[in-house]
């Protein structure tokens, strides 16, 4: 029994007779035989055929990849964006009484093992002027924290709020026509407790200097946040209380148990509530795009597996003769569909590679030089985000694995079921 591997099989041609042959061969000796066979390039559209199937099989792939990732890479985006502001959950206070800061940070910090930092904020809503230019904001002050967090916003580390100095948003910026140095005017209502009891609103005016100009990427928050000392919210607020307090955690996607959490510990003192809760029109934008994808998978998965099948009819039609020669020589129909289910896999498997590699390749242009901007007041975001996972390769992979397996057994049974007679007389 003489026995090769590679293009051979092992052959028990001992006093065996010709019908009765035994093949003896591993998946990659199959595999290797049927590259060999079905491969090869003599006709146009046998070649044409295995093309589109490879091009179909990477092109919705790669679709699929990017389609994931651009959606998760929305929601990451935006998760990233909004803590840089207001934390992954915000507590608001609901009570007039003094809360002692020191106190209520340590039992928020301690109430779960997902909160890593937790901070107190003030915030006033004003009116911004300057010359004729005037402008709603939203003035926010959550120091020490908050100053961790310039290089991300692209202020650096040099300017630090003052008592009369904030930082706001580049499009707000632009829209009031102000660059760092110049002066400002902040327009606030009194807020004494005399003033809040005769219901009487008088604006007073502050001047304070612009001293950094961020840019988060997010217009929502760009145009609307002043960010400032609580040096200048106490000024203008007459008030040392905090509004609430700004909580991040360790995991976001646990963000819902821990205000469930702190909602039953602190429900009567802090209003508690998740950054989807805080913008839901974002968030619910990101879940209904998300719908359809199951739909669109299928489709594109379908028609590259439905490509890869016509190419294996194609190819055992054009190779009938071979195909028959190795059935009369012995090939059992069991390696019949081994070798013809394997080549369609490598085809996809070849596909499938061009697609993961055209996907890498888009999120490496898209994170160096943002080739894709989007429309911030539509999108929130001013650049396309992309984020590919390797939970995103799996699933894609797995989707196509099993649609190709299931078409690819069809050809194969078809072939192993004909005989080597009615296979040499298809015309």
């Amino acid at each position: 029994m003489p026995a090769c591997s590679g293009r051979k099989l092992v052959v028990d041609f001992i006093d065996t007779p010709l019908n009765n042959v035994r093949w003896i061969g591993t998946f990659r000796e199959y595999l290797s035989i049927a590259r060999r066979i079905l491969g090869s390039r003599k006709t146009r559209l046998l070649s044409f055929t295995r093309s589109i199937a490879v091009g179909s099989v990477a092109l919705s792939s790669a679709a699929l990849l990017i389609t994931l990732a651009v959606l998760d890479g929305f929601e990451y985006q935006l998760e990233a964006k909004t803590s840089l502001f207001v934390g992954q959950l915000d507590a608001r206070r609901i009570t007039s009484a003094h809360l002692p800061i020191g106190r209520w940070l340590a039992a928020l910090t301690n109430s779960s093992s997902d909160i890593i930092a937790a901070t107190a904020y003030s915030e006033i809503e004003a009116l911004l002027t300057h010359r004729t230019a005037v402008e709603p904001v939203l003035v926010r002050s959550d120091t020490p924290l908050v100053t961790h967090r310039w290089s991300a916003l692209g202020i650096g580390t040099n300017w630090q709020p003052t008592a009369f100095s904030i930082a706001c948003g580049r499009p707000l910026a632009e829209r009031l026509g102000v660059q760092i140095s110049d002066t400002v005017t902040i327009l606030v209502t009194s807020q004494t407790e005399s003033a809040r009891a005769s219901f009487s609103s008088i604006p007073f005016p502050v001047r304070v200097t612009v001293g950094a100009i961020f840019e988060s990427g997010m217009r929502q928050f760009d145009e609307t946040y002043v960010l400032a000392s609580p040096l200048l919210i106490k000024h203008l607020r007459d008030n040392s209380s905090p509004t609430g307090f700004s909580i991040w955690l360790s995991h976001p996607q646990h963000a819902r148990s821990v205000a469930h959490l702190l909602d039953s510990l602190y429900g009567t003192v802090l209003f508690v509530r998740t950054f989807d809760e805080l913008f839901p029109a974002m968030f619910t934008w990101i879940s209904l795009q998300k719908r359809p994808i199951p739909i669109v998978v299928g489709i594109l998965s379908i028609v590259a597996a439905f490509n890869i099948m016509t190419m294996l009819f194609v190819a055992i039609v054009e190779r009938r003769n071979n195909v028959a020669i190795l059935r009369l020589i012995g090939l059992s129909s069991k390696a019949l569909l081994v070798m013809i289910t394997g080549y369609g896999v490598w085809i996809a498997v070849s596909g499938f590679t061009i697609g993961l590699m055209i996907a890498v390749g888009f999120q490496w242009l898209q994170h160096s030089f943002h080739i894709i901007h989007l429309d911030s007041s539509v999108y929130f975001l001013d650049a396309l985000p992309i984020e590919l996972a390797w939970r995103h390769i799996w699933i894609v992979a797995f989707v196509v694995s099993v649609l190709v397996l299931s078409v690819c057994i069809l050809p194969a049974a078809a072939a192993a079921r004909i005989t080597p007679l009615q296979l040499l007389r298809i015309k």
